[in-house]
């Protein structure tokens, strides 16, 4: 991810916490050995670029929400990412969540959240 694009999705996840839509969020540390959270793929680990958490109710957490952004010029290489992230929230029984995003279409990951 480049930096301008990073910088913009960070600031379209920090308006959305400010609205009470995200609890919280984090910019994953990628590679951090113990630390990283990853799904294994057949060709090595796919790690996403934010973690996210939108709100509950008083007796259920809302669910992770995991969220990658990619670069348009990546987007076809980038299935089998979004293939294992697809799976990974289907088997999660809806504690988890997970989108792609590409040419700032900010309505994917909208459409996860409350």
């Amino acid at each position: 991810m480049n930096a301008r694009e990073d910088f913009q999705c960070t600031r379209w996840l920090g308006t959305q916490a400010q609205k009470g839509r995200i609890r919280f969020w984090v910019r994953h540390p990628v590679r951090r050995e113990g630390s990283s959270f990853f799904r294994q793929k057949a060709d090595g680990r796919f790690c996403p670029d934010f973690l996210c958490q939108p709100p509950g109710t008083a007796d259920q957490p809302g669910p992770i929400l995991a969220v990658e952004y990619t670069g348009a010029d990546r987007w076809a290489g980038a299935e089998g990412d979004r293939l294992i992230g697809g799976l990974w929230a289907n088997l999660s029984e809806d504690r988890c969540s997970f989108v792609m995003v590409t040419d700032k279409r900010w309505e994917r990951i909208d459409a996860q959240l409350p």
